[in-house]
């Protein structure tokens, strides 16, 4: 869900999208500890076996104890199971501690060796590991290859390459793949001699290692596998082409995609030629524009990426008069380049009748440029419902209300008032009215929002009101408050809350005081904006009278409401609201504190406390506001053992670094090793948020091998936006080309992303898979804009409010969908 314009943003977004309930972290009570170890020493195999099978249940430190010792057990199979359980939760030094175990008998304990290998290398496992290249069983060399491209090794090559002609296939797909993730120039030329392999899946494999070695010398080789009789060979080849980033190969690709019937290898060769990005490339890109509109995605994530390059071949085929279908391609790819002169060169295309209507204004609206709304009012009159709906979506896309822009509102009121037929288009239109900003458009909306029959209509003007500042019709937003219909009540408070007016607290308060139990917590939603304008102290401690004398839930509407203020009396509350015996008293004080006027010592106090809720809710306040002497408890508090207080401790880390201007970067690295993938995600993330590298290729080894998709979707932001180099774009190539998750895939092929220019405040009730309301203390995991996720529980209405929110998507889920 997008947002933007006003500081402040309320959100109801449901946790549906994540398509399974939460999984309880299981408690493991001491005793149990120590009976699952007294089993593991049981003179009877079966019940050894069985207690090695659990010991992934255990805390951290008890699994290493348990399973070293394991190791050790004479039984094959409880050896075998201890080995699972250590690599699973990441235990240092195991691959040294199997190291042994590549001579022993049985294959499957040579196998679990190499596999600890390649999860733990060590230098001393490269020559053992280059000998079990010649084991006799195909799955011990398979594991084993992948081992040596994971050790680092330049020693690793020349075995490597003694295997390349391997007997079995899955042996001769993971040399090539170890070989690729060395990248040492020495393989070239043999793995040149294999893109002619007779399996399909290893000169696959080739063409994706000769991508990622970035070798010019192999693209001879890579331009005649694109004649190869396999898509995905094809395919692949002219990914590792654009890789390679020769000229020289661009009359080839152009040749290939104006002939080739399969949909993935034109839009491989779309990308191909853009990542060459030679005026060549860039001309084939613009020609093929018109021959294939079905590619219009691709073309757009082409233009994208070349953004400056490819503006005057654009500009120059949008003055020349050609077929609609390459006009509008020209039109929609110039519009992704965000290039300054874009909007205008699309708007005198517009303008001179070249490009049809609908496709010059969905062109308009991606440009962004607020300059051409007036070329975009106009057709919000057309006799065709696809151009207004496309000028609708343009005024949208080019209004923003923090500007006051006014040109718009007499075409919207015409707009309103001829489509009395087109329901939906006038509720959209009265949207719209709110994003000019300008205070003239409440002369529409205030009577609709105080007199209409239609409830929709009359919540849709409340909502665009707030959209007008704190000083439009505040009397109809408080009048909205009063209103006999609760949608009507609740749209008044959400405004409020957004727009802030200044002289209603007293107002909103004593309605407080004589509300029916139903409309306290809306009048707790509309006290958060009318507190935070200013509101005289006798107002504030009312407020705080109120919270002493709720209970439940109604106690957190209030406290969040007065943790957006500095005085005297909201502070007191808000103290005694943290020594409260009930655990979500003290967790929704922890997360009020972070508002903008907390207390740090006492937020400080609160990351002590014994419940894990209150803990994550504090660190992250501190995260907001704290200064560099929280630091050391922050560094601390990444070892809880609640892994949403640890993985909101790395954050808060991150967040006060970068405001305090001190480097974190060494301790964020070392927090990307964590067994936790959480922890993992956001220790990249913190990286991210400022600015640093670990500079020894972790990022790249997560990009590639990590299992949770959170932290791979971390790891490529980082390579992508932060000081990328050679290696890191060969790894976001082969991540683009190879990752199975959608979300990681575009984030490896998306030019880096800007940072927001305004900040928000949103307030999220959480709806978890098949509930219809939103749930009381629900796990969320909070994604906002930046990538920073927080972990936590929703408070007792079901809900959270997060503070300094940069403009764009936010998206929630179960926090378990974040720890595969």
């Amino acid at each position: 869900m997008r947002r933007s314009g006003s500081l402040t943003a309320c959100i109801v977004f449901c946790a549906a999208l994540c398509g399974s309930a939460p999984r309880a972290s299981a408690l493991i009570w001491p005793s149990a500890v120590r009976a699952l170890e007294r089993e593991l020493s049981a003179d009877d195999v079966g019940v050894r076996r069985r207690a090695a099978d659990r010991l992934s249940e255990l805390p951290a430190q008890a699994l290493a104890r348990a399973a070293l010792h394991a190791l050790d057990d004479s039984d094959v199979e409880v050896r075998l199971l201890a080995a699972r359980a250590a690599r699973t939760a990441k235990l240092p030094g195991l691959g040294e501690r199997l190291l042994a175990w590549l001579t022993e008998s049985d294959a499957r304990v040579r196998v679990a060796s190499a596999e600890a290998l390649l999860a733990a290398p060590t230098p001393r496992g490269v020559a053992p590991l280059i000998r079990a290249l010649s084991d006799t069983d195909p799955a011990v060399r398979r594991v084993a290859a992948a081992a040596l491209g994971a050790s680092g090794s330049p020693d690793a090559v020349i075995g490597l390459l003694g295997r390349l002609d391997d007997s079995a296939l899955e042996v001769r797909e993971s040399v090539v793949e170890a070989l690729a993730a060395l990248a040492d120039p020495r393989a070239v030329v043999p793995l040149v001699s294999k893109i002619e392999d007779s399996r399909p899946s290893v000169r696959r494999a080739v063409a994706r290692a000769l991508g990622a070695l970035g070798d010019r010398r192999a693209q001879s080789a890579l331009v005649l596998a694109l004649r190869d009789a396999d898509v995905d060979v094809r395919a692949s080849a002219l990914r590792a082409l654009g890789a390679l980033g020769d000229g020289a190969a661009v009359a080839s690709i152009a040749a290939l995609l104006t002939l080739e019937s399969n949909a993935s290898v034109r839009r491989a060769a779309i990308d191909s030629l853009s990542r060459i990005a030679s005026a060549e490339a860039v001309v084939a890109l613009v020609t093929a524009l018109g021959a294939l509109p079905e590619e219009r995605d691709a073309f757009a994530a082409a233009f994208r990426r070349l953004q400056g390059a490819a503006v005057g071949p654009l500009i120059a085929c949008l003055r020349a008069q050609g077929s609609p279908e390459k006009l509008a391609g020209c039109a929609a790819a110039l519009s992704v380049t965000r290039a300054k002169e874009a909007g205008a060169e699309i708007r005198n295309a517009l303008e001179r009748g070249y490009i049809e209507p609908e496709a010059g204004l969905l062109a308009l609206a991606r440009a962004g440029d607020a300059e051409t709304l007036a070329a975009c009012l106009p057709y919000l009159g057309s006799s065709e419902p696809a151009v207004r709906r496309a000028a609708l979506g343009a005024a949208r896309a080019l209004l923003d209300p923090r500007l006051g822009d006014g040109r718009a509102v007499e075409p919207l009121e015409l707009a309103f008032a001829r489509s009395r037929r087109q329901r939906s288009e006038r509720l959209e239109v009265l949207r719209l009215l709110g994003r000019t900003g300008a205070p003239r458009a409440a002369r529409l909306l205030v009577p609709l929002a105080e007199h209409a029959d239609d409830l929709e209509f009359r919540v849709t003007a409340l909502d665009a009101l707030a959209e007008l500042g704190p000083n439009v019709a505040p009397q109809t937003l408080l009048a909205g408050l009063g209103d006999p219909e609760a949608a009507v009540r609740l749209a008044a408070a959400l405004a409020i809350r957004r727009a802030r007016p200044p002289g209603l607290a007293e107002a909103i308060v004593d309605r407080l005081e004589r509300a029916a139990m139903q409309d306290r917590r809306a009048l707790a939603l509309a006290l958060s904006g009318a507190l935070s304008a200013g509101a005289p102290e006798s107002a504030v401690q009312k407020v705080a009278q109120a919270l002493a004398a709720a209970r439940g839930a109604d106690r957190d509407g209030l406290a969040e409401a007065l943790g957006h203020v500095a005085s005297p009396p909201a502070q007191r509350a808000l103290r005694a609201l943290s020594v409260s015996l009930d655990p979500a008293d003290r967790a929704k004080a922890a997360e009020a504190l972070g508002l903008g006027a907390g207390d740090t010592e006492l937020l400080m106090v609160l990351a002590r406390d014994a419940e894990g809720a209150v803990r994550a809710n504090a660190l992250w306040s501190i995260g907001a506001l704290g200064k560099a002497t929280a630091l050391p408890r922050l560094n601390e508090a990444v070892h809880d053992t609640d892994p949403a207080v640890a993985a909101n401790s790395v954050i808060a880390l991150a967040r006060v670094a970068r405001r305090e201007r001190v480097a974190i970067g060494t301790e964020l690295c070392a927090f990307a090793a964590e067994p936790r993938a959480a922890v993992r995600a956001s220790a990249f993330s913190g990286l991210h948020h400022v600015d640093a590298r670990c500079g020894d290729g972790r990022e790249r080894s997560a990009l590639l091998r990590d299992a949770s998709s959170r932290v791979r979707l971390a790891a490529a932001l980082l390579l992508r936006d932060v000081h990328p180099d050679a290696a890191d774009r060969r790894a976001l190539e082969r991540c683009a080309a190879e990752e199975p998750n959608g979300a990681v895939a575009a984030a490896c092929s998306d030019s880096a992303s800007q940072p927001a220019a305004s900040e928000q405040e949103v307030l999220i009730f959480v709806v978890p898979p098949g509930e219809a309301e939103p749930t009381p203390r629900a796990p969320f995991a909070l994604v906002r804009p930046d990538g920073l996720i927080r972990y936590g529980v929703a408070d007792r209405r079901g809900a959270l409010v997060e503070a300094h929110v940069p403009a764009g998507e936010v998206s929630l889920g179960v926090p378990a969908a974040f720890d595969e």
